[in-house]
């Protein structure tokens, strides 16, 4: 709770910083998916970093999307988000390399568990992302960016049901 409040309040708030997007992998990938599994297994599996890692990588994407769409204004007003400190020819290089070692780990996981072929229903979601890529290379008008998000969001949110469902057929 105190991450997401600091995040953006307060003279020290990191998300204007550059370090927004640290807090977001670690948060939204790390902690949240290696830690549902902790709760739900008592265990920890060194594997699970994998799948936290891409919805990590894929939570920043949406991030460095946002950034991307806001670069002027944050320019203008002082906040010193990543991509306002590497630019945005070099925002979309690490946009393309945060979402392709997302679908790296993720196909990492599957490689490393062999036994559950129906947990390669995920890889559905690689289609939209795929696309999504080819439409960020293309783009010159950072505002139309702003539909982007709502692709990588929902790719993100499709990819994690689609892995749940195939790890459930694969136990049942």
């Amino acid at each position: 709770m105190v991450a997401a409040i600091k995040y953006t309040v307060g003279q020290s708030a990191y998300g204007y910083r550059g370090w927004g997007d640290l807090f977001v992998f670690v948060f939204f990938g790390l902690v949240s998916v290696v830690g549902s599994y902790f709760l739900y297994t008592e265990s920890l599996n060194k594997v699970i970093w994998l799948p936290a890692t891409a919805i990590g990588l894929l939570s920043v994407a949406v991030l460095n999307l946002n950034n991307m769409r806001d670069y002027e204004n944050d320019k203008r007003s002082g906040k010193h988000t990543l991509v306002v400190k590497m630019g945005i020819p070099m925002a979309k290089y690490y946009h393309y390399y945060l979402v392709i070692l997302a679908m790296v780990a993720m196909l990492g996981f599957s490689v490393m568990r062999l036994q559950m072929r129906w947990e390669l229903l995920y890889l559905v979601a690689f289609l939209p992302l795929i696309g999504h890529l080819l439409t960020v290379k293309r783009n010159t008008e950072l505002k139309q960016l702003d539909k982007e998000l709502k692709i990588v969001a929902l790719s993100t949110f499709l990819l994690s049901v689609l892995f749940f469902v195939g790890i459930l057929i694969h136990i049942f």
